[in-house]
C-alpha cells in the first residue's frame, strides 16, 4: 500500500488558531513542519528513480558486453593472423 504524505498548511494553522495560538506562533509552527517534511520521498518517487537507475545500469551492462565482445573478437583475429604469418613462413621455408 503507498501512503502519500499530504499536509495542508492551511487547515494545520486553523487549528492552531482554534487553539488559542497567536497567529504568528501557529504560522511558524506549520513553516516549521513544512521544512521538516519536504524532503521526505514517496514509494512511487522512490521506485521511478529506482527505475531510471535499472534502465542506465541495463544500458551500461550493454555497452560493456558489446565492448568484450569487440575485443574479444580483436584478439581472436590477431591470433588467426599470426598461425597464418606462421603457416605462410614454415611453408615458405620448406
Amino acid at each position: 500500500m503507498v501512503m502519500a504524505l499530504t499536509f495542508n498548511s492551511r487547515e494545520a494553522v486553523q487549528k492552531l488558531l482554534g487553539r488559542g495560538l497567536p497567529e504568528p506562533a501557529a504560522d511558524g509552527i506549520v513553516e516549521v513542519v513544512e521544512e521538516a517534511t519536504s524532503p521526505l520521498v514517496t514509494r512511487d518517487i522512490l521506485r521511478a528513480e529506482l527505475q531510471v537507475v535499472r534502465t542506465e545500469m541495463a544500458e551500461y551492462r550493454a555497452d560493456m558486453y558489446r565492448a568484450l565482445w569487440t575485443f574479444g573478437a580483436g584478439v581472436v583475429a590477431a591470433n588467426a593472423g599470426i598461425a597464418v604469418a606462421i603457416v605462410t613462413l614454415a611453408n615458405a621455408l620448406d
